[in-house]
């Protein structure tokens, strides 16, 4: 194998659904082998299908979640990879649109690794669920070292911050670089200081503007944050891939949630959403005082004493330097 993909799987109905079957076949048209590693009760008629586009099939219990099944296909498959790596799973959407393109963008940037988004909430790191590794990255020991603990043994917030938010952290400190297509250094204060996840408060922003062909599922199946409903959001969808929105419909009257959040917190979220919204155009923009002055309102209705205590000191530092500039 030259590249390789892990792709994690999970489906409490024990199905490959049709999107995921979709998303495989277009990793696999990007010349990767692709190691299908899940966690969910597979029949053998759901295998089958699978084959086709699958180098090999692994099932596996239903522990470690992601990191588990990535941990997996790499201890078994490691000595196969002389290419790149893809991490890759189930919870997005996608592609909407050419997966070919936008992988093309992500790596015109010269890096170690990538990924699609870049977040903040609650360390710097790039989201887990589209990850791109260079070789070098992938034979070096502290990779290796990553992927090799016992996620199996964790329960879901040791993960996280073991798996999703250690990676980029420890492969930075070993010397590794990343890049993303929406990444926190080209997207305004809010994105650099207030910990939001933009899969949710920016998801159009990051199809439509940023060209990120994927959408969370959870964003349409639970809609977490009680903002745009699935109907919203399939709009957008169908404006760049319209035949893709039947398989999203299908998968979503399988498994669709129905746990609105309470009007105070709705509310709260859909201010907070629009102030995150227009912090990414004001600074795209380069309007830079009405980006400050709306970071400096979003900050006090989150409310945290440290966004409020870094927010003053920032205004502190702004202020003195225009002081100093006038008395030079």
């Amino acid at each position: 194998m030259q590249n390789v993909c892990l792709f994690a799987h999970f489906d409490k109905d024990g199905r490959v659904d049709d999107y995921v079957l979709r998303y495989l076949k277009n990793i696999r048209q990007l010349q990767f082998s692709i190691i299908f590693i899940s966690t969910a009760n597979l029949p053998k008629l759901e295998v089958e299908r699978l084959q086709s586009d699958c180098d090999d099939i692994i099932l596996r219990q239903n522990t470690g979640f992601d990191f588990g099944s990535w941990s997996k296909g790499f201890a078994k498959h490691a000595h196969n990879i002389g290419g790149r790596l893809l991490l890759a799973n189930d919870s997005v959407y996608g592609p909407i649109g050419s997966l070919a393109t936008a992988l093309g963008r992500l790596t015109t940037e010269t890096a170690d690794f990538y990924g699609f988004v870049e977040s903040i909430e609650p360390t710097p790191h790039l989201q887990s669920w589209f990850l791109l590794f260079e070789p070098w990255v992938v034979r070096h020991s502290e990779f290796g070292a990553i992927l090799g603990q016992a996620f199996s043994e964790m329960d879901k917030k040791d993960i996280i911050k073991t798996g999703e938010l250690n990676l980029s952290r420890r492969l930075h400190a070993a010397g590794f670089e990343y890049t993303a297509l929406y990444s926190i250094r080209r997207s305004g204060l809010a994105a650099r200081y207030i910990p939001t996840n933009p899969t949710q408060f920016l998801w159009r922003e990051l199809l439509l503007q940023e060209q990120i062909p994927f959408l969370k599922v959870e964003l349409l199946r639970d809609n977490p944050v009680g903002l745009e409903d699935a109907e919203t959001i399939l709009s957008a969808v169908e404006s760049i891939d319209p035949s893709f929105c039947q398989l999203i419909k299908a998968h979503l009257a399988r498994t669709i949630k129905k746990y609105p959040p309470s009007r105070r917190s709705r509310w709260i979220n859909m201010l907070r959403s629009k102030l995150v919204r227009k912090g990414y155009y004001l600074s795209r923009t380069h309007r830079r005082l009405a980006e400050f002055l709306n970071f400096i309102v979003l900050t006090f209705l989150m409310g945290a004493p440290k966004l409020i205590k870094s927010t003053l000191l920032m205004v502190g530092l702004r202020v003195g330097r225009v002081l100093r500039r006038q008395q030079a």
